[in-house]
C-alpha cells in the first residue's frame, strides 16, 4: 500500500469521526428541546435559538460522515487533476495535432507547419 493512500485512509477516518462528534452534539442539543414545560413557557426567539445549534450540528455531521467531497478536495486523483485543465475537445485537437504520424520525419513534419503558416501554393510555386 502506498503512504498516500494510507494518508488518504487515515484521513478519511478522522473526517467521519469528526462528523460522529457533530452528531453527539447535535443529538445532545435535542435533549433540552424535549423539555415540554420549557417549550410553553418559551418565546419564538428562545425556541429558535434553541433549534439552530441543532439543525447546524446535525448538517455538519451528515456532511463529514459522508466525506466524499472533504476527502476528494484534500486528495484530488492525479487523472483529475489532468482532466480539469482542458474540455475534452481541447485535447482531442491537441493531440491529434501534436502526434505526428510514425513515416513522417521532424523534418516533414518541421516543413507542413512551415507551409501551413506562410500560406504555399498547393502546385509549388511561389
Amino acid at each position: 500500500m502506498k503512504s498516500r493512500d494510507l494518508f488518504k485512509d487515515i484521513f478519511g477516518l478522522a473526517v467521519r469521526l469528526l462528523g460522529l462528534v457533530f452528531l453527539y452534539f447535535g443529538l445532545n442539543a435535542v435533549l433540552p428541546i424535549l423539555d415540554l414545560g420549557a417549550i410553553e413557557t418559551a418565546g419564538k426567539g428562545d425556541i429558535l435559538s434553541a433549534i439552530l445549534p441543532v439543525i447546524f450540528n446535525l448538517a455538519v455531521a451528515w456532511w463529514l460522515m459522508g466525506g466524499g467531497l472533504l476527502i476528494r478536495r484534500a486528495y484530488p486523483d492525479a487523472s483529475g487533476i489532468l482532466d480539469d485543465s482542458h474540455s475534452p475537445s481541447e485535447r482531442v485537437v491537441s493531440e491529434s495535432r501534436s502526434a505526428p504520424s510514425p513515416e513522417t520525419t521532424d523534418m516533414a513534419t518541421a516543413e507542413k507547419k512551415l507551409a501551413s503558416l506562410v500560406g504555399k501554393p498547393k502546385d509549388g510555386h511561389a
